[in-house]
């Protein structure tokens, strides 16, 4: 029920921030994919300076959209569940109207994602937590795989980085 709640809640969330982003900001392709400074959502996940580095993301395309896969070092699992909380504290003030929320062009882009109708899926795990985004229309699916080629060239930048 919970995870329900969640995945409902966080659903929700990016559509109402996607659709709150105000004509002022920057668009998603000039904007940083990952910005864990300014990102009201990201940012949760560097308040534990440490989390990041103990922590994977990979994306898998499957044959109607893709896989998206997040492992957590197990000491660092409780402040992994911290940030996805307070990520949802952001996204609930964002639909009570009390906060407009500044998102990174990652975040913009799963959100416009969910405004097409993809399906979202949330399965938490004791590793981490898995998110399955499909569809049954070409096109999205299209776009569901470029968005997960996106994250792969980004992750892949991000990690060059910090070496």
């Amino acid at each position: 029920m919970k995870t329900l709640r969640f995945s409902a809640l966080f659903i929700g969330l990016l559509i109402f921030a996607f659709s709150a982003v105000s004509a002022q900001d920057k668009p998603a392709a000039e904007k940083p994919w990952f910005d864990m400074a300014n990102c009201s959502f990201c940012k949760n996940l560097v308040k534990d300076t440490m989390l990041l580095h103990n922590m994977t993301w990979n994306h898998y395309d499957i044959s109607n959209g893709l896989l998206a896969v997040t492992t957590v070092k197990p000491e660092y699992k409780a402040a992994y569940l911290e940030a996805m909380k307070a990520m949802e504290q952001v996204g609930a003030d964002m639909m009570a109207g009390k906060i407009q929320a500044q998102m990174c062009g990652h975040c913009e882009a799963y959100g416009k994602l969910m405004m097409t109708g993809a399906h979202m899926e949330y399965i938490p795990a004791k590793e981490g937590d898995i998110v399955l985004m499909t569809s049954d229309k070409p096109e999205i699916v299209t776009q569901l795989k470029a968005f997960a080629q996106k994250n792969r060239e980004e992750l892949a930048k991000w990690e060059a980085e910090k070496k």
